[in-house]
């Protein structure tokens, strides 16, 4: 199936930003907190029949759109996800970006689709930064999608603030004539190995170098 994105969004009739949730270019319906609740609105599709969905992304979607619509404090592990969403629909670039993103391939683009709206920390320049659960499950995507992950480095996000842990990076490269289908599940397996033995506190977040199979990379 189709892979779900979200987008933030301001409504008429609500004091507080929503959730959209699409799926390509059709939307699927809504997320938005009342009262002391979240709410989700699903839609039915253009010509009014129901929608099948994926449970198990949906429940994904669902989860990070609650933590995104939810009341947060200054320490949550999420509170500066809304800056760093800014409202930006994750297969939707600038303008002056259109060409360029029309030449993705659909690996990379089902990626970003997927993984750009879980990052819990976004620089200026678009790089993205991942807890653990979602790093573990990027990693995985990429096995699935052809994709290999050629540099991880950890970070520590204290509040906005990105602190370098020198000691935490990974950087695998292509060791003499190995081909593609030996080399993408072997970097893989390795960066899961070596996340696994990356400390476990809360606040340790990671980013990734992504290498398709032209050898091209891209940064997720």
């Amino acid at each position: 199936m189709i892979p779900m994105r979200i987008t933030e969004s301001e409504r008429d009739g609500f004091d507080q930003p929503v959730v959209e949730v699409w799926r390509d270019d059709e939307f699927v319906g809504m997320v938005f907190w009342d009262e002391d609740t979240p709410v989700v609105q699903i839609h039915p599709d253009d010509d009014g029949d129901v929608k099948d969905l994926d449970v198990r992304e949906l429940i994904r979607v669902l989860d990070l759109a609650e933590r995104i619509v939810a009341p947060v404090t200054d320490d949550s592990e999420f509170a500066d996800l809304r800056e760093s969403l800014g409202g930006r629909t994750p297969l939707t670039l600038d303008k002056d970006d259109d060409d360029d993103w029309n030449r993705e391939d659909e690996a990379t683009l089902a990626l970003v689709g997927e993984f750009d709206p879980l990052a819990v920390h976004r620089t200026a320049d678009g790089e993205s930064y991942f807890p653990r659960s979602v790093a573990e499950d990027l990693i995985r995507r990429c096995d699935e999608l052809d994709l290999a992950v050629v540099e991880m480095e950890g970070f520590d996000l204290e509040g906005r603030a990105l602190v370098p842990r020198p000691n935490l990076e990974l950087v695998i490269r292509v060791q003499g004539p190995t081909s593609w289908d030996v080399f993408r599940p072997a970097a893989n397996a390795r960066a899961l190995d070596t996340l696994v033995e990356w400390p476990h506190r809360s606040s340790l977040v990671m980013a990734f170098v992504i290498q398709k199979p032209d050898s091209d990379t891209f940064v997720a």
